[in-house]
């Protein structure tokens, strides 16, 4: 490392955090002999304990793990009815898999702005409001909480289902309830990058009798299970299943991690404080908007700078001088809805032409280049975010200060 330059971690919250009772579990799994979570040479207790300790954490009535973020955005869309002549609100910021579970379920998705807290901005939402409109989809991203007193006022008026986004958040909170209780279903990712990791997963939650159940019976083989055992449910949460449960290795480590998970956000939330106030007084860019600055989660910065070229600039600087995983919002991959290459063109499921040329979406015409979302592209362009990694020292969060401080002058 060069004198200057700060030896910045790579993010992977949860990964930093692995020790020596994740090995434990993983070896009890194996030893055990039973991978599977419903049966096996021995009783599997791993997922069930997870679950178990969800509801506990999240204080919901009912939690389920499955096999990864994506499948649970898509099971929860199945649940609550979305299929051909659906519309599904997205925010502009968000993660490819939340717009690619719309389509996996042949519904049309449609983009809402984003206001300068980077979450859906109620404003927008309002009006994209159309007789199709049959979810919307508030995604808590880049760790902060949207503002849920707005989009549930406008979903109750509308009569829409809410389904909260929480990959990015999990442990967040608003107003002191958690991401993922306030709408009618919540999801979780624990893929690698998350705030709690078992590599891959997902949890659902809800307080929603039927809609678990639902989603139970979709997750699995169509059924309900009593005692590990298939079962027939009541009519209404017979389904297709999809196979997508949770293994035993999964919620293994899973159990383990959301023991950890308060501290895990504690250490990004205390960081990401600390290295704002060093930055308070530094001119020529502002944070990112918070709603409920006590629900930040903890694992991005956001900063909004004065100009796109400034952006360019100071993320270049912030490279070379050792932040190497800082991102101009622009350019943030598949993050931005214009760089998702299928969703631009419009990539159809099938041969049919499938979602797009349903005749029960024949009145839901969108299209997804860029300048779709103006407000979205300007803050994109000229934004700069930055993962704070879950275990800086003092020494690492000052000399990142210090780049920043150097990479905004002009």
């Amino acid at each position: 490392m060069k004198q200057g330059e700060v030896n910045w971690p790579y993010e992977f919250p949860g990964a930093h955090w692995i020790d020596s009772k994740e090995e434990e579990v993983l070896l009890d799994v194996l030893r055990n002999g039973s991978l599977f979570r419903y049966y096996g040479l021995n009783d599997a207790k791993y997922v069930n304990a997870f679950e178990e300790k969800a509801k506990t954490y999240y204080d919901v009535k009912y939690a389920l793990g499955v096999n990864s973020g994506t499948g649970a955005l898509i099971t929860c869309m199945q649940a609550l009815g979305v299929g051909p002549g659906s519309e599904v609100i997205v925010p502009s910021y968000m993660w490819v898999a939340t717009i690619g579970a719309v389509v996996a379920n042949n519904a049309i998705p449609v983009l809402c702005e984003v206001d300068e807290s980077f979450c859906l901005d109620p404003n927008d939402l309002a009006k994209k409001i159309t007789s199709k409109t049959k979810l919307i989809v508030p995604i808590h991203m880049s760790g902060c909480p949207c503002d849920m007193d707005a989009i549930m006022e406008i979903a109750k008026k509308h009569k829409i289902a809410v389904l909260e986004d929480c990959a990015q958040c999990n442990g967040g909170s608003y107003k002191g309830r958690k991401v993922g209780t306030i709408g009618d279903m919540g999801i979780f990712s624990l893929q690698l990058n998350k705030n709690m990791t078992s590599g891959e997963g997902g949890l659902i939650i809800t307080n929603d009798e039927k809609l678990y159940y639902k989603a139970f019976a979709l997750h699995d083989m169509g059924l309900i299970r009593v005692n590990g055992r298939l079962a027939v449910p009541e009519p209404y949460a017979i389904n297709w299943g999809q196979g997508r449960r949770m293994s035993e290795l999964c919620g293994a480590i899973a159990s383990v991690q959301l023991d950890k998970l308060p501290a895990i956000i504690n250490n990004m939330r205390n960081s990401k404080n600390r290295i704002k106030k060093m930055l308070s007084n530094v001119q020529g860019f502002k944070f990112r908007k918070l709603y409920d600055a006590a629900g930040d989660s903890g694992p991005f910065l956001i900063m909004i700078l004065n100009s796109e070229n400034q952006a360019i600039s100071a993320a270049n600087k912030m490279k070379t001088k050792g932040l190497h995983n800082v991102f101009r919002i622009a350019d943030y991959g598949l993050h931005i809805y214009y760089n998702i290459p299928s969703l631009v063109n419009k990539v159809p499921l099938s041969p049919a032409g499938n979602p797009w040329n349903l005749s029960e979406n024949s009145e839901s015409v969108y299209t997804y280049q860029k300048g779709n979302c103006p407000k979205s592209d300007d803050l994109f362009a000229h934004s700069i975010l930055l993962p704070i990694p879950s275990k800086l020292s003092l020494e690492q969060e000052k000399l990142a200060v210090e780049v920043i401080k150097e990479s905004l002058r002009d």
